[in-house]
């Protein structure tokens, strides 16, 4: 594909600078771009420029449904603000607007409701990822939120509470959005039923057993020798 057109890239360039892409073009404008100009100008845009012409295009957002998203992340990279927004995609894209006022009130009140699971929490936070300079401090803020963020989930999923390795999953998404803690709980809800990762923590640990079974059938077919001697 040929670069686009220098009017195109100033267009953008302004457009990127403003970080007010949607409001300097209208969505027929974006439709009017057609799908070539709009995988051209998709390899020379941000993510989050990109995000802004998903929510105003139809074409934009079938464009960027397909495997050259996930292609542009790997070859860009993600650093920053770039890596909050991809987490944010794709965990939540196509859910409830998480950044509402309705799930922040929430989140916080669930985070100040007293847990059985408050003291076994307290132990593991202190030893989450103590290497990392977000959770090395005793009572420091990476620990705080972790500690807040495990309460609220185990209040709120009171079939699930709180499991041993939740706080490594909900640590990891911190790292991601240190900020915004109440992101950060519906990033985590959206892993827990969105993506079944949940069935792991219930009780008798239903996906768990399943998940062996399936890894030691790969091992088995992969690795017969591996297999063998375990």
């Amino acid at each position: 594909l040929s670069r686009p057109s220098s009017s195109y890239i100033h267009t953008f360039t302004c457009a990127v600078h403003s970080k007010s892409v949607t409001n300097m073009l209208s969505p027929c404008a974006w439709e009017d771009l057609g799908e070539e100009p709009s995988k051209q100008l998709f390899r020379y845009l941000p993510l989050w420029t990109i995000w802004e012409c998903r929510c105003a295009s139809h074409s934009w957002k079938r464009l960027g449904r397909g495997s050259s998203m996930m292609e542009e992340l790997w070859i860009g990279g993600l650093d920053g603000a770039q890596r909050s927004a991809a987490w944010k995609s794709l965990l939540l894209d196509g859910l409830p607007d998480s950044a509402s006022r309705g799930p922040q009130a929430s989140y916080e009140r669930l985070c100040e409701t007293p847990s059985s699971y408050d003291a076994t929490i307290s132990r593991d936070v202190g030893r989450t990822l103590p290497r990392e300079d977000l959770f090395r401090d005793t009572g420091g803020k990476g620990q705080r939120s972790l500690f807040r963020l495990l309460r609220a989930i185990a209040v709120h999923f009171w079939d699930v509470g709180y499991v041993q390795s939740l706080n490594f999953v909900v640590a990891t998404v911190i790292g991601v959005s240190p900020d915004d803690e109440a992101l950060v709980f519906s990033c985590v809800q959206a892993l827990l039923f969105r993506h079944s990762l949940v069935d792991f923590y219930r009780p008798c640990f239903p996906k768990l057993g399943l998940t062996l079974w399936q890894f030691d059938r790969i091992v088995e077919g992969f690795l017969p020798k591996v297999h063998t001697a375990l």
